[in-house]
């Protein structure tokens, strides 16, 4: 597509569509933003104007004076602006297709292979699995909720923090990246409702719970399946079994299809078992077994040994880039981190529980877990970052050390201890009612094991603009349904105190939720954090 010297309205600056205008403006383009929502400071639209020469309204503006409407892929179809535009049959481009355009003229990112990620569940750690396998022969570039990162040789060191994951973000990723002086082999992508339609391997983790977009009159399953509808000729597509929609419109000669086993998908979608070519099963031990030479360096992207690193500089700097973690084998997540005034400190040691990977019948390798984490809560992003780093050239052995020294990502299910006290740390960006629940479901387990007393519970939401909130209403049948399991419930944030209980109180924040945790739990009780929250 020619993106020079149009005429374009780029709809919704609260949701990525303020970088997406500045590239526009960039490429030489007359560039109107409007800000649907009417949630940019004034400051912003202002330097918007001066600096980059973009016009700015929070109202609609006509339709007629522009050549393309850029709208993201949620937002209500009744908007004037898209009625207008669908009546004149002006071209209407979503957030994802725009800048997969951008992207595709970038010519910096020549030679550099990119991944990317989308799904209701498991993107980001699917995502820092991934990156932590593939680091161990590429350099490797990861953008996720949990920020930007730089991964070589299964150590990750922090970029940038503060980035969301709409798909305009990935634009601010880019630049961010190179004006590090960093060059990578890999970008891997978390993105959110769809893929960019540039990706030389596109995961699809799940398309369940499914749930409503564009004022309920689409669905986000839907919006998901631009990863599948958008990819280019000669890509790889990694997709869910269970994802039938994801799969029918897979159907074309024009891409590779690869599938596999969620082992959660029969129990939580009911969707039957069907064959899939990669499946992971529980098990123990932690043996290489046979590996079929078409699994090693399968794809036809380049091998370890294709890439010579010893000429080029990493740009990397203590003042630059902070170093999240010096270990190599745990980089996925600190052996401590804070909250306030507490003190989290993760738990490092082997259980002997394990999983079996398992390609179209044949087991290719077994690995060893550690504890300190809710295991089932990600044999998805095991068993889906797996089947990519084979399919990306990465050996059976480099996986398996990957597997064995995760320690679980900080909010997904990790199991730390709080000033003494058990806490199960579930609060995230993609935490939900649903999370909430399996969540509470293996803390209930988990007391009864380990004979521990009661659960205090933190839920709620640190921004409702994260990921859409949590729905008070929802937060209000929780409780009403089991707040009668826990000894006491803290609601976070400030929607959460129409909700109405026995035994609630009310936090601010997550820290403050966590400090009042603290001071209700004793030393054998369990804290359960479930906060919808950027981590």
């Amino acid at each position: 597509m020619d993106l020079y010297r149009k005429k374009f309205a780029v709809l919704d600056l609260t949701h990525g569509g303020i970088p997406i205008a500045k590239s526009l403006a960039a490429a030489g383009n007359e560039v109107s933003g409007i800000d649907v929502y009417g949630t940019v400071k004034p400051e912003t639209l202002l330097e918007l104007e001066e600096k980059y020469g973009i016009h700015c309204s929070k109202n609609p503006l006509p339709a007629s004076g522009f050549d393309i409407i850029v709208a993201p892929v949620h937002l209500d179809p009744a908007y004037p602006m898209l009625v207008e535009a669908r009546a004149q049959k002006k071209d209407i481009l979503s957030h994802h297709e725009i800048v997969g355009e951008i992207l595709k003229n970038d010519s910096r990112l020549s030679g550099i292979k990119t991944v990317e990620v989308t799904g209701v569940k498991a993107k980001t750690s699917t995502s820092s699995l991934l990156a932590d396998m593939l680091s161990r022969h590429f350099e490797v570039v990861l953008h996720t909720s949990r920020g930007l990162e730089y991964w070589k040789a299964g150590i990750s060191s922090l970029i940038y923090r503060g980035l969301s994951i709409t798909p305009g973000s990935i634009l601010v990723a880019v630049e961010k990246v190179f004006e590090a002086g960093l060059r990578p082999d890999f970008f891997i992508f978390e993105i959110s409702i769809g893929g960019t339609g540039t990706a030389d391997l596109g995961i699809l983790t799940t398309l369940s719970p499914d749930y409503g977009i564009a004022n309920n009159t689409a669905l986000a399953s839907e919006a998901k399946l631009q990863l599948v509808k958008l990819a280019k000729a000669g890509s790889i597509l990694l997709i869910n079994s269970g994802a039938k929609k994801a799969l029918k419109a897979a159907k074309t000669d024009k891409i590779k299809v690869l599938t596999f086993k969620d082992p959660f998908s029969g129990q939580l979608s009911g969707t039957s078992d069907q064959t899939a070519d990669f499946v992971l099963e529980t098990g123990s031990g932690t043996s290489v077994l046979s590996v079929p030479p078409e699994l090693v360096m399968s794809s036809d992207l380049p091998g370890p040994d294709d890439l010579s690193r010893s000429s080029r500089s990493t740009g990397l700097s203590n003042s630059s880039i902070g170093l999240l973690d010096s270990s190599r084998s745990t980089g996925l997540s600190s052996p401590s981190m804070s909250a306030g005034s507490t003190e989290l400190q993760a738990l490092p040691t082997f259980s002997g529980s394990g999983i079996r990977f398992m390609h179209r019948g044949k087991e290719i390798l077994s690995a060893s877990l550690r504890p300190g984490y809710n295991i089932s809560a990600y044999r998805t992003a095991f068993v889906a970052a797996s089947a990519a780093a084979l399919e990306l050239g990465i050996e059976p052995e480099a996986i398996i050390s990957a597997i064995e020294g995760f320690r679980g990502l900080s909010g997904r299910m990790q199991e730390k201890e709080m000033n003494g006290i058990s806490l199960i740390d579930n609060s995230n960006s993609g935490m939900d009612i649903l999370s909430a629940e399996k969540a509470l479901d293996y803390a209930l387990l988990k007391r009864k094991d380990e004979k521990k007393k009661g659960i205090i519970l933190v839920l709620g939401e640190e921004a409702s603009q994260v990921c859409e909130g949590l729905p008070p209403e929802l937060v209000q049948g929780f409780v009403e349904k089991f707040g009668t399991k826990c000894k006491q419930v803290i609601l976070v944030g400030e929607r959460m105190k129409t909700v109405n209980g026995k035994n609630i109180s009310y936090a601010q924040g997550l820290p403050e939720g966590l400090s009042k945790a603290s001071e209700f739990a004793g030393g054998d009780d369990i804290i359960l954090s479930s906060v919808k929250c950027f981590r």
